[in-house]
């Protein structure tokens, strides 16, 4: 698995380079990182929740994580809180998961990202 780190003042974002992954990470305190997921120009997330995700990551790693609304009610705007103790491992999930489920063939146009990143 291959990736690039940019480092902004606020924020990291993970980039692939072997598909269109784009995983943007933002400290929310000093425990926990809002982590906001773009695959080919859309928020998978949903698709991956249906995927048993949350099992795959408990199974593999003993993550857990909450998802919330960015704004309510509109499921393309789900982003993840995690422990910054997992982040890596985290990151490193979402991707095998990305790929071993090939998501990409299940998202469509109402998972457009609202976010640019």
């Amino acid at each position: 698995m291959l990736y690039n780190i940019e480092r902004e003042q606020d924020y990291d974002i993970y980039t692939f380079d072997d598909m269109d992954l784009r995983i943007k990470c933002v400290e929310k305190n000093n425990d926990t990182v809002n982590v906001y997921i773009k695959l080919n120009g859309c928020n998978p997330l949903l698709s991956m929740l249906f995927g048993s995700f949350a099992e795959y990551c408990d199974l593999d790693c003993s993550i857990e994580f909450e998802v919330e609304h960015e704004i309510p009610k509109k499921d393309n705007s789900l982003y993840i809180i995690v422990s910054k103790d997992f982040l890596n491992d985290f990151i490193e999930e979402i991707y095998m998961f990305v790929f071993e489920n090939k998501v990409s063939n299940k998202i469509s146009d109402k998972d457009i990202c609202l976010w640019d990143f």
